[in-house]
């Protein structure tokens, strides 16, 4: 925009100058260079607490894939819907990060503890479908 208008001034009447009385373009880049140390901070946060806890590479694999996902979705939807990158929808994003991050461990590890208990049925199904009883 800054470019393009100094392009312009010439064609300005004598006496007119383009003053620019609130730039947010600093703020802008500040809140997004964050948004993008709170997504690497988030990502790195799920798979240390997902492999120390579970100590499973697939179940750690999940949430670590999904979060960048899952966002890269959300940017899409703003487009869409034409919403623009300003301090507000980036703090949106950095509390939609810590919910993602939170939720996807919660889940992965609920999922987990759930097998555990009951057993995987993947191996159970191809027996029970031509009527054996599974391996023991």
């Amino acid at each position: 925009m800054r470019a393009r208008i100094a392009q312009l001034q010439p064609y300005f009447p004598h006496g007119l100058q383009a003053v620019y009385p609130n730039d947010v373009t600093p703020f802008i880049k500040i809140s997004i260079q964050e948004v993008v140390k709170t997504l690497l901070e988030g990502i790195a946060l799920v798979f240390l607490v997902m492999f120390l806890f579970l100590q499973n590479i697939r179940a750690t694999l999940i949430p670590s894939i999904a979060v960048p996902v899952v966002l890269l979705g959300t940017f899409g939807v703003m487009a869409a819907l034409g919403f623009t990158i300003n301090t507000l929808s980036m703090f949106g994003l950095v509390l939609a990060i810590g919910l993602l991050v939170d939720d996807a461990i919660v889940v992965v590890e609920n999922v987990e503890r759930v097998m555990k208990k009951k057993g995987s049925r993947r191996s159970k199904r191809p027996a029970r479908r031509w009527g054996r009883s599974p391996a023991r």
